[in-house]
């Protein structure tokens, strides 16, 4: 029981901490109409490199219909751009523009904060056993 009680509160710090950034960025200036699931989408481009919607919807496990119209609206935020590709027509690739990028690198900027507090409190060899333990149970998790 005390193991679960603990992954709630580090998944619970872990997520406020997430969501007061996602809510102080998205507040800001020019990114007060992006949501959530726009930020999620952004993630997900910048993970995959400029993917094809069919690989977007792929990683975040909706239909192509819903991943077209969520690039859309990007796109339409002037967070995204979408790019023909030279050897096969039919193909577009999603990537971030310089709105979306700049947004993305606030987030990962936020993410090494995060990652900051918590090794700042472990030692050398309990963030290497922490490390161990995530890649272990990453491994077991991945698709």
């Amino acid at each position: 029981m005390e193991f679960i009680k603990l992954l709630v509160q580090i998944n619970e710090i872990f997520h406020r901490s997430m969501r007061q950034y996602k809510e102080e960025i998205i507040g800001r200036g020019d990114y007060t109409d992006v949501t959530i699931n726009q930020l999620i989408y952004l993630e997900a481009i910048f993970q995959l490199g400029n993917p094809t919607v069919s690989d977007l919807a792929d990683h975040l496990d909706v239909s192509k219909a819903s991943a077209s119209i969520g690039v859309r609206k990007l796109i339409e935020s002037g967070l995204a751009t979408k790019t023909r590709s030279t050897d096969d027509h039919r193909v577009h690739y999603i990537g971030l523009s310089e709105k979306g990028n700049s947004l993305i690198e606030a987030e990962v900027r936020a993410l090494s904060d995060f990652q900051e507090r918590v090794t700042s409190v472990l030692s050398d060899e309990e963030v290497t056993q922490l490390v161990e333990i995530f890649k272990k149970i990453v491994s077991r998790y991945e698709r």
